[in-house]
């Protein structure tokens, strides 16, 4: 059941996620005519491939998302645009499209670059060149390597003319030495002079493209993952499914709250938050939730006692409406209360004025945690031995026991407070519990036009919910857990066994909008960090950071990235051990 609930639909998720997110890659640099050198799924090392046209499609061993290779992704390249009739790269070899890798094993990505290496190894004897060639090969790859020797005329250092050029006249007063003339050529005499070819940046690299067409390329694969959720939340939209019936009732209001002092009483009815119609207590919670920081105008039906019900009765109604402007906090403190002497979990719930179950869980974990390693034994003469991460919630459920039995059986206190225990109870942004007052469910669904919209609110009120979360915790509300590979698998696998096979769609959306803001922030390795030097290219006037440099930095980021994801992954692993639910 692992396997099928948890590991198979985790992959499933996240490799398709990743691999939408490279065909955004793919999509746009194929538009925008860069060669797409290979589109892999999964990561290296290859299990098999096949070529179409210029580029390798292969399935590789690692299921971890995939890939996109772009000829020049981080320079231009050195293109040979020509090839001079009987000069040294002619002889050697070399043909017009031959991108130049190296010269004597150094790597070269500019034409400056090139000249600098070439001046220097003409000087030295023969030239080692390794030139990239687009052409088929036998392990499928649309290019190959090619290592190529020039051997210069002894001439030629000194040479500041092609081979069918006259050389200049003897030095004189007013004519500069050959040193001179060297030091003043630019880079194309010098590629010209040495080797013999004409350069140009490859017309097919990334590198070579305009500063809007990189961008583009490079955010392509964040804006897929952007979009996708506006489909994904529209699908789940389509599918029937059953919701509470509501309507949200308020059951508690904390003294001092915005929602107190805005009006609002145990037992009102939601009708509308800021004019949106609200079925169930999800609905107040989302609507509230969008508005953190802010005023919401809140609509609910009140029940009419006393006098006014029997003045009520008379016209058919029970219920009178109240409209009101509540404050939604963004971060507000905790509730918090002292035991005394004798006190017991509902003389806190009392003046907390809150569910006794809020207090319980506070004080003694969440679902009244069991020690590991008591015996359990019931008056039927069943026994159990707690387990790391059992609760009297969860062995409710697997004992198929009640919550008094499991209670007794274990001989501990959950009543009685110790003086001084401190109670810290979350509350939320108005002040108000609420509680659907129905257990009633009904099926929804909607049509494809209602549903694209839902998708596109959805997705929008997600990413606001984000936002909302970050602003919450950078103003000292509760903080943000973050979740790596395996928090991710554990989470999907409760979402399949508790809310069933249809919340992976929403799961999925949520998965992606995520991907979407973590792939576009400006961190080396990323897509965002790699848009960070093109706007940086921007601002030092077209100079561009040297691929060297460049690509240091996005290898340093990638090791500060997997080092983020193994200690996240260490703590996954910890509230594994520990049996906290992924969801809390």
């Amino acid at each position: 059941m692992v396997l099928i609930n948890t590991v198979l639909p985790f992959f499933g998720i996240l490799v398709g996620l990743v691999i939408l997110h490279e065909l955004g890659h793919f999509a746009v640099a194929k538009l925008a005519g860069v060669r797409v050198e290979e589109f892999g799924i999964g990561m290296p090392p290859r299990i098999w491939g096949f070529r179409v046209g210029e580029t390798l499609y292969s399935i590789n061993w690692l299921p971890l998302g995939g890939f996109v290779r772009l000829t020049g992704e981080e320079s231009s390249q050195v293109f040979v645009d020509q090839v001079n009739a009987e000069s040294a790269a002619r002889k050697a070899g070399l043909r017009e499209g031959d991108v130049i890798a190296s010269v004597n094993e150094t790597p070269v990505h500019r034409e400056e670059q090139l000249a600098a290496h070439l001046r220097s190894a003409a000087l030295l004897g023969p030239i080692n060149l390794v030139v990239q060639r687009d052409e088929p090969t036998e392990d499928g790859r649309g290019t190959e390597l090619v290592e190529y020797d020039l051997v210069l005329p002894a001439s030629a250092a000194n040479d500041l003319l092609s081979p069918d050029t006259p050389p200049p006249p003897s030095p004189g007063p007013d004519v500069p030495t050959a040193p001179e003339r060297v030091a003043a050529e630019s880079p194309a005499a010098t590629i010209g002079r040495i080797a013999g070819i004409q350069v140009a940046p490859d017309p097919r690299s990334l590198g070579s493209k305009s500063r809007p067409i990189r961008i583009a390329v490079m955010a392509a694969g964040a804006a897929v993952n952007a979009v996708l959720p506006i489909f994904l939340f529209a699908l789940a939209a389509l599918i029937p499914q059953d919701v509470p019936a509501g309507p949200a009732e308020i059951t508690s209001v904390v003294a001092g709250a915005p929602a107190e002092q805005a009006g609002l009483e145990v037992g009102d009815q939601f009708v509308t938050i800021n004019g949106q119609s609200v079925r169930n207590s999800i609905d107040v919670s989302r609507e509230i939730q969008l508005n953190l920081g802010g005023e919401i105008d809140v609509v609910v039906d009140r029940p009419i006692q006393g006098d006014q019900l029997s003045q009520a009765s008379s016209g058919g109604s029970e219920t009178e409406r109240f409209a009101t402007i509540v404050q939604a906090r963004l971060a507000p403190d905790p509730l918090r209360h002292i035991a005394q002497p004798n006190e017991t979990v509902f003389d806190a719930a009392d003046a907390l004025n809150v569910d006794v179950t809020f207090v319980q869980h506070a004080v003694f974990g969440f679902g009244l945690e069991l020690p590991e390693g008591l015996t359990l034994t019931f008056p039927d003469g069943e026994t159990y031995v707690t387990e790391n991460g059992d609760s009297v919630l969860s062995l409710r459920g697997d004992l198929l026991r009640r919550q008094s039995q499991i209670i007794a059986a274990s001989g501990l206190d959950f009543i009685n407070l110790d003086p001084g225990t401190v109670v810290e109870i979350p509350q939320g942004a108005t002040g108000i519990r609420i509680a659907n007052a129905s257990i009633n469910r009904v099926a929804v669904s909607e049509g494809f036009f209602d549903a694209v919209e839902t998708g596109w609110d959805q997705t929008v009120d997600t990413m606001i919910l984000l936002r909302n979360r970050v602003r919450s915790w950078i103003a000292g509300g509760e903080g943000i857990q973050l979740s790596g590979p395996i928090g991710i698998a554990r989470t999907t696998g409760e979402v399949v066994e508790q809310a069933g096979w249809l919340r992976l769609i929403e799961l999925a959306a949520l998965l992606s909008i995520n991907l979407a803001i973590v792939n576009i922030l400006p961190l080396p390795m990323l897509d965002g960090g790699r848009i960070v030097f093109v706007l940086l290219e921007v601002v030092r006037r077209g100079k561009r950071i040297s691929p060297e440099k460049e690509g240091l930095v996005h290898l340093t980021g990638f090791a500060l990235l997997i080092s983020f994801v193994v200690i996240v992954s260490y703590f996954d692993i910890v509230r594994a051990i520990s049996g906290e639910s992924p969801l809390r």
